[in-house]
């Protein structure tokens, strides 16, 4: 929660969010259900579109690796539209939230790679599916509906990662907590039925199985995804496919005076297809630089940091282009990865080759914010400070939280 809000008022006066809550509000009309880091209420289906928009918009929410993508934004956005009409206890409100996390992992993992490297994005499409899940456990919603509701989240599926690099791409997920809001409504209300029985089409149709496997079922003797994986805290808002990099350029501008002009080349060694997500090779602007190893090497090197500005839709510095263009990436799957890679299998080399014959390598299997290498809790409170003060002053009220009225209260005001 601490990293989600920090995310959200990250994105605070953001122009494009406050025109899309100008034409919905315009649109549906004004309603009761907050908007994160913003003063105006919405509708809740229009609440959870928003708030799943800003949550995603600057690629600086949360990662779970075996979903290979987002869960939080799009379970969160339906929690706090369901929650804001049903108050519950803080406690209720977080299991219905890990239970939609563990419904979202389990799903990823067993769906198999095929399925996010074919071009679907699996924040949105398995994503919806968890939201709904978690929000119809919030409601206490019996097996039958509960079914029922999966089965329509499960027909809304939708999101291809063509649009990586636009607004489209946070789009998917508010799109994607406004069909798990709706249809647990839709379910909950008894107004549309449908197959209760959706899960193998699902996988018969979206898996590299074509069958649903036995495993996708959590047994008493296996930890919950939420510990084990656990969650990805960003530090930088660009995609987590460029941690691995980014860590290794730090690390070896730590241990060398590298000079920009005395640099021949520049190799980047993944596993196949462990830079799927990184579209880009040579970004027209920063936007699409979230998704691009050479950006970020690049900018990383000449600036010797990273920041929120250097990812917004600005065009990219002339310098930052030249040296894009001696980035190389190459692949090797006979490299083991280590024990503790994440996610799982993926590792990131760079090596910068030197016009004076040196050349300077680092290796990256589990970057910082993962969760085998991850941010404290004071470093998670230090980023909510960057963006909300208050918040981080009274960081307390958190934890002292007991219901979803006291959770929403903190969300919106800081403070009570």
């Amino acid at each position: 929660m601490i990293d989600c809000i920090a995310t959200a008022y990250a994105t605070k006066n953001n122009e494009a969010i406050n025109q899309l809550i100008q034409l919905l509000s315009k649109e549906q009309g004004d309603g009761q259900s907050p908007i994160m880091a913003y003063e105006q209420m919405l509708k809740p289906r229009d609440a959870a579109l928003v708030n799943g928009y800003l949550l995603h918009y600057l690629d600086y929410d949360d990662v779970h690796s075996d979903v290979r993508g987002h869960a939080t934004s799009v379970i969160i956005p339906t929690l706090i539209a369901v929650s804001n009409q049903n108050k519950q206890s803080y406690r209720h409100f977080l299991d219905s939230y890990i239970i939609g996390v563990e419904v979202t992992a389990r799903i990823g993992r067993t769906i198999g790679k095929n399925h996010y490297e074919s071009g679907w994005h699996s924040s949105s499409t398995i994503g919806i599916i968890g939201a709904t899940v978690a929000s119809a456990h919030y409601l206490n919603l019996d097996i039958e509906t509960i079914a029922n509701a999966i089965g329509i989240a499960i027909s809304e599926m939708s999101g291809l990662r063509a649009q990586f690099g636009t607004d489209v791409k946070p789009l998917h997920i508010g799109l994607a907590a406004q069909k798990a809001y709706m249809a647990v409504k839709y379910s909950e209300s008894k107004i549309i039925t449908g197959h209760k029985d959706m899960l193998p089409a699902l996988f018969e149709t979206y898996s590299e199985l074509f069958y649903m496997p036995d495993n996708i079922m959590r047994t008493d003797t296996e930890p919950w995804a939420i510990v084990n994986p656990g969650l990805w805290f960003k530090k930088y808002p660009c995609c987590s496919a460029n941690y691995h990099a980014i860590d290794a350029v730090m690390a070896l501008q730590s241990k060398f005076n590298i000079e920009i002009d005395n640099i021949e080349q520049i190799n980047v060694t993944f596993p196949s297809q462990g830079d799927a997500a990184l579209k880009y090779t040579r970004p027209i602007n920063g936007l699409e630089g979230r998704f691009s190893v050479e950006y970020v090497i690049a900018t990383l090197l000449i600036n010797n940091r990273l920041t929120m500005e250097d990812f917004f839709e600005n065009n990219i510095d002339s310098n930052i282009q030249k040296l894009m263009t001696k980035v190389h990436r190459n692949y090797n799957d006979e490299i083991i990865p280590k024990t503790n890679a994440l996610p799982k299998g993926r590792y990131t080399i760079v090596e910068i080759k030197t016009k004076s014959g040196e050349t300077l390598r680092e290796r990256v299997d589990a970057p910082k914010g993962s969760p085998n290498n991850p941010l404290s809790t004071e470093e998670l409170v230090g980023k909510l400070s960057t963006f909300s003060t208050k918040h981080a002053r009274n960081i307390q009220n958190l934890f002292n939280v007991t219901d979803t009225d006291e959770l929403i209260t903190y969300i919106v005001t800081g403070g009570y």
